[in-house]
Order: structure tokens, then C-alpha cells, then sequence
């Protein structure tokens, strides 16, 4: 993992950031991103992480601090992680997902969690050789369609 380094984003990152969302949007079919700069990165509880391989952006991973209200500490959420083709395989999600960890014990939390489609066979043996336990769980999801 020689070269890369992962800290968290800043507005000044925001056109690295949109390349990465970019070079994401048209592998994966999926819309561009469409948020503005101050109120992506503002959050106190959000954060988006940024990897970097001799300087240049390669990856990217969400992650936000679910709270508990009661005794349980909580966990750190990596909602996203996306590396650029030309960084794959050098070490830059395990070293997304380390950072995730480091945040996750500075801010005095129980773990991270992450979710995993069950065919993304590559993702769930990145996760495995990262210490993530899989465990059988179901996600209820209901998406909501913005008003015109």
C-alpha cells in the first residue's frame, strides 16, 4: 500500500471528489452526482473519505456514525466505497475501509457495518481479508420518489 493515503475530503477536494463520483456513475449505470459541495461535506455525523495514490484521487468511501440513544455505543456505516479502475487491486479499499476503522475507534464506537449485495463475490472477500464477519441478516428498503 506503498503511495496511498486516506483522509477526510474537503470542499477543496470537490472536483477530485466529482471525477471519482463520475468514473462511478458510468460503470455502474447509476446518475451523477447532483449535491452541492457545502451541504455533501457539512455533516457532523457524515464524512466522505478520500484515497489518494502518489497524490492522484483513486477512491472514495462514505461513512456516517449511527448513534444509539441508550447504553450501546453505536457504529461507524461505510454506505459506499468506490475505487477508480486504474487503482484497483493496489490496496485502496483495504485502506479506506482501515481508515473507517480508525475512525470508528476514535470516535468511541462499537464497529463499522456494511452492507453487501450477496453475488459481489470480490466485495464480500475484500471485506473478509478487512475482519468483517458476515452475518444473515434481511434489509428492508422503500425508496422514495421525489415530488415533481
Amino acid at each position: 500500500m506503498d503511495g496511498i493515503t486516506v483522509g477526510l475530503a474537503t470542499t477543496a477536494d470537490w472536483d477530485d471528489l466529482l471525477a471519482l463520483w463520475a468514473a462511478d456513475a458510468a460503470e455502474s449505470g447509476r446518475g451523477a452526482q447532483a449535491v452541492a459541495a457545502d451541504d455533501f461535506l457539512a455533516g457532523d455525523g457524515f464524512w466522505v473519505l478520500l484515497a489518494r495514490v502518489d497524490g492522484e484521487p483513486a477512491g472514495v468511501a462514505h461513512v456516517c456514525r449511527i448513534p444509539k440513544a441508550d447504553a450501546r455505543r453505536g457504529f461507524l456505516f461505510v454506505d459506499e466505497v468506490f475505487v477508480h479502475p486504474a487503482h484497483r487491486r493496489k490496496g485502496v479499499a483495504t485502506a479506506l475501509l482501515g481508515r473507517a476503522v480508525e475512525m470508528s475507534r476514535e470516535l468511541g464506537l462499537a464497529g463499522v457495518r456494511l452492507l453487501v449485495r450477496p453475488e459481489n463475490a470480490a466485495a464480500r472477500a475484500l471485506y473478509g481479508k478487512a475482519g468483517f464477519q458476515e452475518y444473515p441478516t434481511i434489509l428492508c428498503q422503500r425508496e422514495v420518489r421525489r415530488s415533481p
